[in-house]
Order: structure tokens, then C-alpha cells, then sequence
């Protein structure tokens, strides 16, 4: 199981600020089991001029004084500076250390002055020192208020070259596949489906187990590893949990616009935002808009779920504790293994939407990300990706046991010039691109090769062009 992976250009950034002549100041933020902590403790190995301390909740008192000893142990000469924030603080910038306050947001819930006061040493005493301070955090809410919105105190200080703001997301899938080498493409598909990118929960999955064996030891049974892990992320960070729920709840069984969230959870419509708005605040859900349409003046936009995990905890787990115990050892197979394949299939198709930027990356320049589309009146296209010149790419992705039929392409063929899209000059070219778990009948094939314009891709030549 790897320890670290995938965060070296967040790694060289770190380096980059510690190995400056100036004081510089960093945020690394990002939602819990993202590797925050392994990156800053990864990022000074091996180095006697950094001091890493991470807070804890309890008085203010004792923060200053665990932080004291953590210093104590790099820098000895602190024991002699009077006891206060202001003066330590100083004391290690003037020694050039880098200090490293991760889950910075604990003491500030202590000490509300702590911001405002790092801002003020910083203007005063920090700046005409090769000092690194980094702050971490995970309640993202309040990173923004403290160091990351306009108002904030530390706004503005954070080092620009390089930049001093790194967000820490969930891995791609090419660095997850690192967590279950052993498994078949498909297999690989399916594990990154359920677990997504959080390298806390990629660590759960044992490659030398079956996917049936992984999903239901961590995620189905009741002291699983992973079974209660969305539950206490919901009741850590937010009140009223109960309507966060049932708003999850709705879109993880198939509700993705805003007024059918509202009424399948049983929300008042005025309220709706605001916890739509934290949702997303905490990277939990993001709102989507079609390919080629401008979000700033479309209505047109459907939320969905961002974490694989916890889309499938509440298609799968959530209210549904009787039903495993019922079906005891047979429960996987009779109420996630049927639907896994259309659960797995939207992460299958974002997948295949980043596999477009290298399978024909080198011969279209393409004006924005492939996405999906779809119109007002049902139409929907898996994968629109525009060009800068007369070409629009357009595809489906199926993750279904059989092989793609000759009616996807047809539909697909009607339905493309519907997409509101119009080249610089002239006629729209449409690309084709079908993406499929289980091959393709043979008539898609023959016209593949027949005819120009009409790509066909495996899920293992799409595993393939992702671990390049």
C-alpha cells in the first residue's frame, strides 16, 4: 500500500517557499482524509529548521504551551521567550524556521485574535526575514474567513510566487490505481467508483480481496472501517444534519435538479440554498452546467454528489440497515451488485470525458473541458467537448455488461445537432466517441472502420490512456 502518492507538485511548491530569501505564508486547505497532514510532514523530512505542531482542541493556555514544546525540540532557545503567541512566533521567524500549525482552525476557535495577530508580526516583524509560515485546515468555511476572503485578516500576505494557497483535493485516477494495482481495468473502474479519490478510503482497499469482498467489509457491515464515515464527517461539521440527509439522500437516488431535490427531501424551497450552499461549500456536492452553456446566464444547472463515497453510503448504506440484516450474507449480492454497474457508470463517464484530452488532444485544440449536456426538453449527451474550429467532439460512455449497440450512435446522431454550438466560420463537423465496458456488436465496429470521424474505446484502453 503506498504511504504517498501523487501530491509532488504540491510538494515542490512547499519546497519552493522554505527555499526562499523572503518570508512567505501558505494555506493548504482541503476537506478531511484528503493527505493535508502527510503532505507538510512529507514536505519537511528530513530538514532541522521546521517546526510541526498540530493544534488540538482545549484552552488557549494549553495550545500555546503544546505548540512551545513541539518548538522546543528545533529551536531550544524559545523556552527563554516570554509565554504569549506574539513573542514565540517572532522569536521563530527571526530564526528563519518554518512553522507548520496544522488544523489551524482549532486555535483560532480558542483564540479569535490568533489571525489578526499573525497579521500584524507579519507586516511588522516577519517581512525582512526568510521565514515559512503554513497554516492547515480542514473546516474550509472558516480558512476562507480567516486567511482566503476579502475581509479576511491574513488576505492578501499569502505568497504569490509561488503560490502560497494550495487546495488539497481528491487523487486523480491515475495515482488511485496505485492503491489497487492487482485489479482488472474494469475492476479499477468500479473500486475508484465506489471509493473515489480520498486517499483515507483508497487505503481501506485491499487489491488481493474481491471488490464484493472490500465493499462489504468496509462499507456494508456494521463495524466496517468506512460504514460510518460519512455520517460523522455530516455530524461534524454540520447542524440540522437530518435535512443535509435527506438533501444527499434525493441525489444519490437519482434527484439532480434543484426543485426535484426540494421536493423529494422535503425541504421548504427558501431554504434550499442555504444548504445547497454548504454542501458545496464543504466539496461534498458541486452544481454542473452543460458543455457550451454559460453559467452565468443559464438555469439550467443540476447538483450532484462530488464524493464517490459518500454517493454510494447514501444509494446503498443510509436508512437501509434492515434490509442487510434480513439478507444476511447475501446482501451484496441482492442489493448492490445488480445496481452497481448504472451506480459506477457517471464516474465511468467523467472518466472518459478526461480520456477525450488524450485521445485526440493531439489533433484538436479543444476551447473547454469535455463535459456532459443536456437540454430542457430531456436530451442528454454524455461526453461534448468544443474545438477552435469547426469539429465538435460528442460521446457515451455505457459501463453495462453487454456490448454497445448500433442504436447508441444513431441516437447520438440525431440528438448532437440539437447542442447549441456554431464554429468560428462554416458547418459543424461532429466527432464521434464511444466508450464501452463490454465491446461493441459488429456493426459499430465495421462502420468504425468504414467511415472517418467514429472512435471506439475499451474500458482498458481508456484504464491505458489515464496510467500514461
Amino acid at each position: 500500500m503506498p504511504a504517498f502518492v501523487n501530491r509532488e507538485q504540491e510538494l515542490d511548491r512547499l519546497h519552493d517557499l522554505y527555499d526562499s530569501d523572503s518570508a512567505e505564508l501558505s494555506v493548504v486547505y482541503g476537506r478531511r482524509r484528503m493527505g493535508k497532514t502527510a503532505l507538510v510532514v512529507k514536505s519537511i523530512e528530513n530538514r532541522d529548521d521546521a517546526v510541526y505542531h498540530q493544534a488540538a482542541h482545549g484552552t488557549t493556555e494549553q495550545q500555546l504551551d503544546s505548540f512551545i514544546a513541539d518548538a522546543a525540540t528545533v529551536f531550544p532557545g524559545v523556552n527563554r521567550i516570554r509565554k504569549d503567541w506574539e513573542n514565540v512566533l517572532t522569536y521563530l521567524a527571526e530564526q528563519d524556521a518554518i512553522v507548520i500549525l496544522d488544523e489551524f482552525p482549532y486555535l483560532v476557535d480558542e483564540n479569535e485574535a490568533l489571525p489578526s495577530l499573525i497579521q500584524r508580526i507579519w507586516d511588522h516583524e516577519v517581512a525582512d526575514t526568510a521565514a515559512t509560515f503554513v497554516l492547515t485546515g480542514s473546516a474550509i468555511g472558516m480558512i476562507h474567513k480567516i486567511a482566503l476572503d476579502g475581509s479576511s485578516p491574513l488576505y492578501g500576505r499569502i505568497s504569490k510566487r509561488p503560490n502560497g494557497k494550495l487546495e488539497i483535493g481528491p487523487l486523480p485516477f491515475a495515482a488511485a490505481m496505485e492503491f489497487f494495482p492487482n485489479y482488472a481495468p474494469a475492476e479499477r473502474v468500479i473500486a475508484y467508483g465506489v471509493f473515489g479519490g480520498t486517499p483515507e478510503y483508497l487505503r481501506a482497499v485491499d487489491d488481493t480481496q474481491s471488490l464484493q469482498g472490500n465493499i462489504t467489509e468496509t462499507l456494508l457491515l456494521r463495524d466496517g472501517g468506512l460504514h460510518e464515515e460519512p455520517e460523522d464527517v455530516l455530524y461534524r461539521e454540520l447542524d440540522e444534519v437530518d435535512r443535509y440527509f435527506a438533501v444527499l439522500k434525493a441525489m444519490a437516488e437519482g434527484d439532480h435538479k434543484r426543485n426535484e431535490i426540494i421536493q423529494a427531501a422535503g425541504i421548504n424551497a427558501n431554504s434550499a440554498s442555504y444548504y445547497l450552499s454548504r454542501l458545496r461549500e464543504l466539496q461534498i456536492i458541486e452544481q454542473k452546467y452543460p458543455v457550451t452553456v454559460d453559467p452565468t446566464r443559464s438555469r439550467n444547472s443540476r447538483y450532484r454528489i462530488r464524493d464517490q463515497l459518500f454517493a454510494f453510503w447514501f444509494r446503498f448504506v443510509h436508512g437501509r440497515s434492515s434490509r442487510y440484516e434480513v439478507f444476511g450474507a447475501d446482501a451484496y449480492d441482492e442489493l448492490v451488485e445488480p445496481h452497481l454497474p448504472d451506480f459506477v457508470s457517471s464516474s465511468f463517464e467523467r472518466l472518459c470525458q478526461r480520456a477525450v484530452l488524450y485521445e485526440y488532444g493531439d489533433v484538436y485544440t479543444f476551447t473547454e473541458s469535455p463535459g456532459r449536456w443536456w437540454d430542457t426538453d430531456g436530451r442528454e449527451i454524455d461526453i461534448v467537448a468544443p474545438t477552435n474550429g469547426d469539429t465538435l467532439l460528442v460521446g457515451e460512455a455505457k459501463f453495462q455488461q453487454q456490448p454497445m449497440g448500433y442504436d447508441v450512435l444513431a441516437q447520438l446522431e440525431q440528438e448532437a445537432p440539437e447542442i447549441e454550438w456554431s464554429p468560428t466560420d462554416g458547418d459543424v463537423n461532429y466527432e464521434y466517441a464511444l466508450f464501452s465496458r463490454s465491446g461493441f456488436v459488429s456493426s459499430l465496429e465495421e462502420a468504425a472502420e468504414e467511415r472517418d470521424g467514429l472512435g471506439l474505446f475499451t474500458v482498458d484502453s481508456v484504464v491505458e490512456t489515464l496510467s500514461e
